[in-house]
């Protein structure tokens, strides 16, 4: 018979659950503005246009720090 873990029932055999983000990596318009050293209106602008990659959460829009990266360096 296979054990699982409490609470949520999945195999106890060392299988990792998917890591959450930190808020190391969630980025708010501001942060990324002055990352890039942009004004903030450019950085709405850009995500608006699907030119940086970003989510929106009601009104508010927030980045993944390790996408930004990703796209400045490609």
């Amino acid at each position: 018979m296979q054990t699982t873990t409490p609470y949520t029932g999945a195999p106890a055999s060392g299988v990792q659950r998917p890591r959450g983000l930190t808020r190391d990596e969630v980025m708010t318009a501001s942060e990324v503005a002055e990352l890039l050293q942009l004004p903030v209106s450019t950085i709405y602008y850009l995500a608006r246009r699907g030119e940086i990659p970003a989510s929106r959460f009601g009104r508010a829009w927030r980045f993944l720090r390790p996408r930004i990266e990703e796209k400045l360096a490609g």
